[in-house]
């Protein structure tokens, strides 16, 4: 069967698998069959999500006054049932001898939940003892190293392979191992950097990485993702635009596709294109007029008791006596707002999912240096969920998020036996930074806080939706630094506002402060490159399109384009990033 056959019906499977967690939403049985099937499709992050759901309902089964204790009792009794003779063993493997599991011990529910409890010795290794669930939390485990293997997230392999040494007997292959190959994948990986590099520690728990990067797809099966060139898509946006930029329309455009690697002169010139969407002035705009201004509640800041409106992060109001107090909410503490339109807008769309709920507080404020902007990426996704259980919405079909650009590839060709991605036809490899505690553990802890059952939710929070999620905030989400110590502590997105594309040599300069206001360069903010005829007027003149820019265009052509990749996914093609790089090849 060749590969093409064999991808169909792998994602066949997975539909399959995940109609049937819709309906058996505590089945640890099916999160590992499908991240079996994920990863044999070529995602090991998504069959990581799977594997630690997994993890979690073992948890919820072995503790018995866990929240969900009860149904992922009965739903483990059920299918290991089911699945007695067929099931167990390709899961449990050469454990189902020594195990001694036979339909004696299943008769009846109450007497098999008694038997998945009991520890049972096994065989010849004297001073162990399992249980079903025992062996299901280690085949957890196994699969978790594996796959953070996979993905180069070297340290969470290394620490799930101890966490399966440690519950499991030495002389288990599977965690013996591990170790090994997960040190010989990190020395290798600093080889390719460092030829001379000695090899450390030969076990280490700290020095391996923790980040790395995943695929960065249109999902096969994500049909949330909308055509946005399409003619009724175009009339929508035009109608949302036209409220905050009267003088300006949505339109398709062709811009170059981008990569890490490509160059802008000469034989390797880039040439091709796609679609996109781009913001056009339908009457001449006059230097410092006003283009646009946009107000959004899809906000966040990761600072724990800085005087911020909850809804739009815009700083309060300054205190004093002939100043009414700001509007607040009565049921929660230290949630204000700047005004009353603010304070109506939380309560209508995002509010009352997180009213009352203390212990969300703290998540995410406060970050390190290093951890500052995944910290706002995780309290925006926070906030997208609110806005969807208040509006019973899907987080993905919001207003809000739905046309938003996250630099998704068409989905590429994965041989499992080899482990290679071939691109989509036209397309590039895409990356999305990816960790077990960025992209897993810290959104399922801020659901678990918003009291979202994460088991059946699945169909709103799987993790490709919170990958896409990612996906999108990295492609547009604008941030404010602190002046102090250069760290982004607020951050949002405006959803007409990110469809300007950028230049490094905009037409616009922007400001936000609650909301965020584009208004046409004129005179001294003009951006001054090349000779004499590169000098752009000021304004922007009826059919021009509108340019954003998303790093600091006094920058250097180098320091622009290493600040502005993660954002537009490659080097910026610009027409002033080709007239420098000209230059500068000339001089060479």
């Amino acid at each position: 069967m060749d590969s093409e056959n064999i991808s169909s019906n792998l994602l066949e499977e997975k539909e399959n698998l995940t109609r049937q967690l819709f309906e058996r939403p505590y089945s640890s049985f099916l999160y590992i069959e499908r991240a079996w099937c994920y990863e044999e499709l070529g995602y090991p992050d998504l069959a990581a999500g799977d594997a630690y759901r997994a993890l979690l309902l073992t948890d919820e089964v072995a503790g018995e006054y866990e929240e969900y204790h009860e149904e992922a009792l009965e739903t483990i009794c059920d299918d290991a049932k089911r699945r007695l003779d067929e099931q167990l063993c390709l899961t449990f493997g050469s454990h189902m001898s020594t195990v001694g599991i036979t339909e004696k011990d299943v008769s009846s529910q109450q007497d098999f939940a008694s038997f998945l409890r009991e520890p049972r010795p096994r065989g010849h290794l004297s001073g162990f003892s399992y249980s079903v669930v025992d062996m299901q939390r280690l085949n957890c485990f196994a699969l978790l190293a594996r796959l953070f293997l996979q993905c180069g997230c070297l340290r969470d392999a290394y620490n799930f392979s101890e966490r399966g040494l440690e519950a499991d007997t030495p002389t288990d292959m599977t965690f013996v191992q591990l170790p090994t190959k997960i040190v010989e994948k990190y020395n290798a990986s600093r080889r390719e950097i460092d030829p001379i590099w000695a090899k450390g520690d030969p076990y280490p728990s700290t020095a391996p990485p923790e980040r790395c990067y995943a695929r960065r797809e249109l999902y096969p099966w994500n049909t949330y993702e909308p055509q946005r060139s399409s003619d009724e898509n175009l009339q929508l946006l035009n109608h949302r635009i036209r409220r905050m930029a009267p003088k300006c329309e949505v339109r398709a455009t062709r811009l170059p596709v981008l990569s890490a690697t490509n160059s802008t002169v000469g034989s390797a010139q880039v040439s091709a294109t796609n679609t996109q969407l781009g913001v056009f002035a339908t009457e001449d705009i006059a230097p410092n007029e006003t283009v646009l201004e946009e107000s959004s509640i899809l906000t966040a800041n990761n600072r724990l008791h800085d005087p911020l409106c909850d809804a739009c992060s815009a700083p309060l109001p300054p205190y004093s006596l002939g100043n009414p107090s700001p509007p607040s909410c009565p049921d929660c503490e230290d949630i204000i707002f700047c005004s009353q339109t603010c304070f109506e807008a939380a309560i209508s769309l995002y509010h009352p999912a997180v009213c009352g709920k203390p212990d969300l507080e703290a998540i995410a404020k406060d970050p390190s240096p290093a951890a500052a902007t995944n910290a706002l990426y995780l309290l925006l996704l926070g906030r997208v969920y609110a806005m969807s259980e208040t509006q019973n919405i899907h987080p993905l079909d919001l207003p809000e998020t739905k046309f938003l650009w996250g630099d998704l590839s068409a989905p590429a060709s994965f041989d499992y036996q080899t482990s290679t991605l071939t691109p989509a036809p036209g397309g590039g490899l895409k990356k999305l930074p990816f960790s077990f505690e960025d992209n897993i553990l810290a959104p399922l802890h801020l659901l678990q806080k918003m009291d979202i059952n994460i088991f059946t939710s699945i169909a709103t929070t799987d993790t490709w939706i919170i990958s896409t999620l990612f996906a999108k905030f990295r492609g547009v989400a604008s941030a404010r630094m602190n002046p102090r110590t250069g760290m982004p502590e607020v951050c949002a997105v405006h959803p007409m506002w990110c469809l300007a594309n950028h230049s490094c040599a905009p037409n616009v300069k922007w400001e936000w402060a609650g909301n965020i206001k584009f208004e046409a360069r004129g005179g001294e903010d003009v951006v001054q490159w090349g000779n004499a005829d590169g000098h752009r007027r000021g304004g922007i003149q009826k059919g021009e399109e509108v340019l954003n820019h998303y790093c600091d265009v006094g920058l250097g052509l180098k320091e622009r384009r290493e600040w502005a990749v993660g954002a537009l996914g490659g080097l910026c093609t610009c027409e002033r990033c080709v007239w420098e790089e000209a230059e500068t090849t000339t001089k060479d």
